[in-house]
């Protein structure tokens, strides 16, 4: 929480209730810190009266939420690594993504998948159907390869080079006429999409499909599933594809922010380097 938006909420709090912001702020100024901090840091830093300051850090670490070395210098304490262990054991992917990718299936009227990687392949493991009759072949619970679909490629986007590499395998299988076979190829495909933040199956991994798929990620940043929208291509243009983009990135962006994902600018999430860019025309590698 920047200092403005400390003086912004202690207007608006009233009561006890201001000493409660500025206490979250402290603790947030500390864990955002990569060294410990001190007192004159906190008081610089919040802007506080230093007996002010003084006090809400007592209450802080009496409460085991943060804790001071015999330095006077302070961290987080034992008290916020059982909160967030509590937080994430509570996080269930499959339930938090339910509603939006209804909201996705509404906006479309195409299908909605979530995979995650699983071995060498994507796992589909939620699927919201288009009302439509005609629909893509994949179902929860079934598997796709990784290079030439677009969740399986969200999910190479979001590691490094030599971890693409290990999870590809020469020759690679073509599923249509336009599937990528060979690594490299695959591999600069991929960078792309790092810069682009999101990934289409044209017509690569089932006959007549299309696909726009972007990152899901954990409170780490940490890409750790992909969403995509997928729909018969005679109904599914490569236009249709790039409109739907910043619905599906947006969808994305939330489910992550739901996970404990950091907001763009605040660590290593979004576009799969540095936060989504705004989405182009895609150019695939024939």
């Amino acid at each position: 929480m920047p200092k403005a938006e400390l003086d912004t909420a202690s207007t608006s709090a009233a009561g006890s209730a201001k000493a409660l912001v500025k206490g979250l702020w402290l603790v947030e100024h500390v864990a955002d810190s990569d060294r410990p901090l001190r007192l004159v840091d906190l008081v610089e830093a919040s802007g506080l009266p230093r007996p002010t300051a003084l006090r809400l850090l007592d209450v802080l670490c009496r409460a085991e939420v943060l804790r001071v070395d015999g330095q006077g210098a302070y961290t987080l304490g034992p008290r916020v690594a059982a909160w967030g262990q509590s937080f994430l054991d509570r996080l269930d992917l499959r339930s938090q993504a339910a509603e939006l990718m209804e909201e996705l299936v509404e906006i479309s009227g195409e299908t909605c998948f979530l995979g995650v990687l699983d071995g060498r392949q994507v796992l589909y493991v939620a699927a919201v159907n288009s009302p439509k009759p005609v629909r893509p072949a994949a179902r929860p619970g079934s598997r796709n390869p990784l290079h030439c679909t677009g969740i399986g490629k969200v999910l190479l986007a979001g590691r490094d080079d030599d971890q693409v590499l290990a999870l590809l395998t020469d020759p690679l299988e073509r599923r249509t006429e336009n599937t990528l076979t060979e690594v490299a190829a695959v591999l600069a495909h991929v960078r792309g999409i790092r810069e682009r933040g999101y990934a289409t199956d044209e017509i690569e991994n089932e006959e007549g499909v299309r696909c726009v798929a972007a990152p899901v990620r954990d409170h780490t940043g940490a890409v750790v599933a992909g969403l995509s929208v997928s729909a018969p291509a005679y109904r599914f243009t490569s236009d249709d594809v790039q409109r739907l983009a910043p619905d599906v990135l947006r969808v994305t962006t939330e489910l992550s922010r739901r996970l404990g994902a950091p907001l763009p600018g605040d660590g290593p999430a979004g576009a799969l380097t540095s936060g989504p860019e705004t989405p182009g025309a895609e150019r695939r590698t024939p």
